[in-house]
C-alpha cells in the first residue's frame, strides 16, 4: 500500500481543476486537502510473503541401559505426539563420564539409583510443581515410597517414575503345597524354611515334581547384585525407627557396614546359600527367574518380568511361581545403645529396600526445550501412556494404584489372575512402609562394588563376614574421602529427604 504525501496531492487536484472559481470552490478545495492530510490516501500493493514456520526440532532423550524402554517410548510418542524424538541410548559408564558441561539432551531416562549422582552434579533440574501436581501426572496416584523418597532430591520432585520392582521371594507353589509350607515372614523363619528345603529326605519326597539342582533358595549374587541382596537383608535389622543412620553416620559420614545389623544379616545368608553360594556368584534376578521356572530350585530373590531378554521365561512353569515380601525382623539394632531391641507392633517388622533397580525421567539441565521435555516427561508416566511403555523394561514394574487391574502387563503371560493380585497387593504394600533403606548418593557403583567384593569373598570362604565388612568400612571410607566429606553428607541428607 502507497501513502500519498500531501503536496503530491495538492499538484494532482490544481492540475486537473484548472483555475477553479475560488470562491465556489475554495471551502471544498481546502476541506479536501485538510482530509487528506490528516488520513492519508492509499492504493493497493502486493503483500510481502509470509515466511514459512521453523518445525521444532526433534526432543533429544537418552535412555542409559534399556533398549526395549527406549523404543517403546519412541514408538508411542511418535504416535501420540506432533513432534519428533530422538531416543539416543548410553550406558551407565557413559554417562557418568558426562562433563560438567551437561548432558547433549532434552531429557534422560536412567536407573532410580543414579538421581543423586545427576542431581549432585546439576546434570538435572527440579520439575515445576504445577505440573507434578497436574492431573495428567496423578501424583497421589504413585505408590508411596516412590511418590514420597525416590523421585524427590532433598525437597524437590526431580523425576517422574516408570516403576521401581523390589526384591521379592519367589517360590514354587506346586513344591511348597506338597510339602504344605508357607512363605516366611521373619529371616529366621527363612532360615528354617532353607533347612527344610535343603533337606536330602524332602527332596526324595518330591518324585513328581522337577529335579531341585540348587537346593535351598537361590539368591542373586552377581556382580551389582551381592551387595543389594546383603543391604536388602540387613534393612529389617538396621532401619530404627528413630533414626535414620543406616549404611552411614548422618553426622560424621563414616561407614556402618561393618555394624552388627550388616554382619547379622552376611553370616545369615552364607547359611542360606550353602555350599551352592558359589555358584550363585554368576545370578542375576532373571538368571533366578528363569531356574525356579526349570524347577532347578523352590524358592529364590527376584521379581518378575513380561520383558525378559528370553522369549522362553514365558514358557511353561511360570504359572506355578508365587510371590511374597521379603522376611523382616522381631528386633532391631539400636545404634545410640548398641543394643538389640524388639520392634514396636505398630511399625511392622519390614523394611524396604528402595532402587534396587527401576527406572526416572528427569529435565536435562541443558535442554533447549524445557518445557516440552516436561511435557514429555510428564504423558510418559501419566496413566493414560504408562502402561503401554513401563512393562517393556525388564527394570519396572507396576507403580501406580490404578495399574493394579492390569498387572498381568508386567508380568510372564501364563500368571494366572489371582497370583497376578496377590504380586500387585504385595508390590504397593512393600512401598507403602514407614520403614526402608536407600543407597543412593554419589558413588552409588563404587560402594556397591566394594561391597560386592566382601560378599564374594565370605562366600568363597576367604574371609568371615566381620573381617570383610570391616574392609568394605575402609574403602567406604576412602571413597567418601576422595569425594568430599561435607558434599557426601549433603547429598545423604538430600537422599533422605531433608536439607542439610
Amino acid at each position: 500500500m502507497r501513502t500519498w504525501d500531501i503536496r503530491e496531492v495538492q499538484a494532482i487536484t490544481t492540475k486537473k481543476a484548472g483555475m477553479l472559481d475560488p470562491g465556489k470552490y475554495g471551502f471544498f478545495y481546502v476541506g479536501l486537502c485538510l482530509l487528506i492530510g490528516l488520513v492519508g490516501c492509499t492504493v493497493d500493493e502486493p503483500e510481502p510473503p509470509t515466511p514459512p514456520l521453523r518445525p521444532a526440532p526433534p526432543l533429544r532423550v537418552l535412555v542409559i541401559d534399556d533398549p526395549g524402554l527406549g523404543e517403546a517410548i519412541g514408538r508411542q510418542w511418535r504416535a501420540r505426539a506432533e513432534t519428533d524424538i530422538e531416543i539416543l541410548e548410553p550406558t551407565t559408564e557413559e554417562l557418568l563420564e558426562t562433563p560438567q558441561a551437561g548432558l547433549a539432551a532434552d531429557a534422560v531416562i536412567y536407573p532410580s539409583g543414579l538421581l543423586g549422582e545427576l542431581a549432585e552434579r546439576r546434570l538435572i533440574s527440579p520439575l515445576p510443581g504445577r505440573e507434578v501436581n497436574s492431573p495428567e501426572f496423578g501424583r497421589r496416584d504413585i505408590f508411596d515410597l516412590i511418590r514420597q523418597q525416590e523421585i524427590v532430591w532433598g525437597q524437590h520432585v526431580y523425576a517422574v517414575p516408570l516403576g521401581s520392582p523390589v526384591l521379592t521371594l519367589i517360590y514354587r507353589r506346586d513344591i511348597f503345597d506338597k510339602l504344605d509350607l508357607e512363605p516366611p515372614t521373619t529371616w529366621e523363619e527363612y532360615q528354617q524354611l532353607v533347612r527344610t528345603l535343603s533337606d536330602p529326605e524332602v527332596g526324595a519326597s518330591l518324585e513328581g515334581t522337577p529335579t531341585q539342582v540348587l537346593p535351598g533358595a537361590l539368591e542373586p549374587l552377581g556382580p551389582g547384585w551381592a551387595s543389594q541382596v546383603l543391604l536388602a537383608r540387613a534393612a529389617p535389622y538396621a532401619r530404627h525407627r528413630n533414626y535414620f543412620s543406616s549404611a552411614f553416620d548422618a553426622e560424621s559420614m563414616k561407614a556402618l557396614i561393618d555394624s552388627p545389623p550388616f554382619v547379622r544379616a552376611l553370616e545369615e545368608m552364607v547359611l542360606a546359600t550353602g555350599t551352592a553360594g558359589t555358584r550363585m556368584l554368576d545370578y542375576d534376578p532373571q538368571k533366578v527367574v528363569r531356574a525356579l521356572r526349570d524347577g532347578r530350585c523352590a524358592l529364590g530373590m527376584a521379581w518378575p518380568s513380561a520383558a525378559d531378554d528370553t522369549a522362553e521365561i514365558h514358557g511353561t512353569n511360570m504359572g506355578l511361581l508365587g510371590f511374597a515380601e521379603l522376611p523382616g525382623s522381631a528386633e532391631v539394632y539400636n545404634p545410640s545403645s548398641q543394643q538389640w531391641q524388639g520392634r514396636e507392633r505398630a511399625e511392622g517388622h519390614r523394611a524396604t529396600l528402595l532402587s534396587v533397580a527401576g527406572r526416572l525421567g528427569s529435565v536435562s539441565a541443558a535442554s533447549r526445550q524445557p518445557q516440552a521435555a516436561v511435557s514429555l516427561l510428564i504423558n510418559l508416566a501419566s496413566p493414560a501412556w504408562s502402561q503401554q511403555i513401563s512393562p517393556y523394561s525388564p527394570a519396572t514394574t507396576l507403580f501406580r494404584q490404578s495399574q493394579r487391574g492390569n498387572v498381568g502387563d508386567w508380568l510372564p503371560r501364563d500368571v494366572d489372575a489371582a497370583t497376578a493380585r496377590e504380586y500387585a497387593e504385595m508390590v504397593e504394600q512393600a512401598h507403602r512402609r514407614s520403614l526402608w533403606l536407600s543407597l543412593r548418593i554419589p558413588g552409588r557403583d563404587r560402594y556397591l562394588q566394594a561391597l560386592d567384593q566382601a560378599v564374594e569373598r565370605v562366600i568363597r570362604g576367604e574371609m568371615k563376614p566381620q573381617e570383610a565388612l570391616s574392609q568394605a568400612a575402609l574403602m567406604w571410607d576412602d571413597i567418601t574421602s576422595e569425594m568430599g566429606v561435607e558434599r557426601q553428607r549433603a547429598a545423604y541428607w538430600r537422599s533422605q529427604g531433608m536439607e542439610p
